[in-house]
């Protein structure tokens, strides 16, 4: 595992208004050959790191890819992926 942080966490990271506050939210994945975790933010701002099988109020993790956690919900599945970086603003 590296200490870097890759470029698109550390550009998310500071930006204004890229995460929804209101909602779960995917922060990052580590995957290996032994291991699949994610870090999810909840809406109260708490970080989680969670394994395939960890049951949340959303619903259950079925799966975690790079980038990627697939929950199981009461209305089916629900993907969470980790936001793409803002565009740059066109010059006017």
């Amino acid at each position: 595992m590296s200490d870097k942080t890759n470029s698109t966490t550390a550009n998310l990271a500071t930006q204004k208004a890229v995460l929804p506050l209101r909602s779960l939210q995917l922060i990052g994945t580590f995957t290996s050959e032994n291991a699949r975790r994610a870090f999810l933010r909840h809406a109260d701002r708490k970080i989680a790191t969670v394994s395939i099988g960890d049951k949340l109020r959303q619903g259950t993790v079925i799966a975690i890819d790079e980038g990627a956690v697939i929950l199981n919900t009461a209305t089916g599945t629900h993907t969470l992926r980790i936001p793409a970086p803002p565009q740059p603003r066109a010059a006017a």
